[in-house]
């Protein structure tokens, strides 16, 4: 196998930052953004989905971004072949792939690929459609419980697909990913987690939350309705709920508080998968003991003896300036696995 791409990558929860820190990064590394966000691939998604305008992308090149149609129902491996595209002719032509989103899955498949699961046969996907939401999900949690733990019950296309493999193989989902878990790299990554107290992080949660109201989210839900139909895209956050409102099944005047409840639930699942998922793929990672860096307050924390699994929140308390630094001087070197840094982002001095 031919050696890794070397990227780096902003990850983290929603709302925590990530976007307005890829664009001071690319500046600073001659770097180009790999959208790895699972709605923001779709084209006419923008409010809901949080895009940067042109204005606020700074110049800098966006890859992976505005790909597909809201009609066509994107999965991972429609997202890898576009984001390696992209991660291979940013890294040729010498500059840097920054990976910048929140969906894990995503980012999890661009540094291990795809587990080795079958195409769903015709007559299993028709079985599997005709289950009603409550009854797919029930499905999932009785085959598959760490699944469908993970899993929002209203991500239809991803419970269903859960469903589909466990039908079409006999097995757990979570035990053939878990089987893939150390494959070849195909890319490698200093990833950054930002962090923030969970009380700033859903602050500014509900503050987003309410400026995508503000700014015409259920406009843009009526148009792509109006254009598609209820099409899966449609069920992500943000736009569901906007749907519920437009048929009626939700107050306008609740909108905005329904968006923030159910993206602080996803937060917090995000938060989780950057607990778990480092130890599980032998990432390395910073802070590397209970001496260095802080506590992310408002998060669970966990005996001492657990630390070397990662199982709690700290993060290195950097500036901005001092972060760009230290990233400059680690690429600069070999990078032979993914590191991920926790970090806390503060004000300048």
């Amino acid at each position: 196998m031919t050696e890794p791409y070397k990227t780096l990558a902003i990850c983290g929860p929603t709302a925590v930052g990530k976007s307005e820190l890829s664009i001071s990064m690319c500046h600073a590394l001659k770097g180009e953004v790999v959208n790895v966000d699972s709605v923001q691939v779709y084209r006419e998604l923008d409010i809901g989905s949080a895009k940067l305008s042109v204005i606020e992308r700074g110049g800098v090149p966006h890859h992976a971004l505005d790909v597909f149609s809201p009609e066509h129902a994107v999965n991972v491996a429609d997202f890898r072949a576009v984001a390696q595209a992209a991660i291979t002719d940013v890294s040729r032509r010498e500059r840097m792939p920054v990976l910048v989103g929140g969906s894990g899955m995503y980012f999890t498949v661009l540094l291990h690929g795809l587990a080795n699961v079958p195409p769903t046969p015709p007559e299993v996907r028709e079985a599997v459609s005709r289950l009603s939401p409550a009854e797919m999900y029930e499905e999932l949690r009785r085959v598959d419980p760490l699944t469908a733990e993970r899993l929002n019950q209203r991500d239809l296309q991803r419970v269903s697909r859960a469903v589909e493999i466990a039908r079409m193989t006999g097995r757990r989902p979570s035990e053939i990913f878990a089987e893939h878990a150390f494959s070849p790299r195909e890319n490698v990554s200093l990833a950054l987690v930002l962090c923030r107290p969970r009380d700033e992080l859903y602050r500014r949660i509900n503050e987003r939350s309410r400026l995508m109201v503000d700014h015409g989210l259920l406009d843009e839900t009526k148009r792509v309705l109006g254009k598609y139909g209820h099409v899966p895209a449609l069920g992500t956050l943000g736009y569901h709920e906007a749907c519920a409102v437009l048929d009626g099944k939700l107050a306008e005047e609740n909108l905005a508080e329904e968006i923030a409840l159910h993206t602080r639930r996803f937060a917090k699942r995000q938060m989780t998968y950057w607990r778990n998922e480092p130890p599980k793929r032998d990432w390395g990672v910073r802070p590397s003991s209970e001496l260095e860096g802080v506590e992310v307050s408002g998060f669970d924390s966990f005996p001492s003896r657990a630390w070397r699994r990662m199982l709690s929140f700290r993060a290195l308390s950097v500036t901005q300036s001092e972060l760009i630094a230290s990233v400059q001087e680690r690429l600069m070197r070999p990078l032979e696995k993914t590191e991920v840094w926790y970090v806390m982002v503060r004000q300048e001095t």
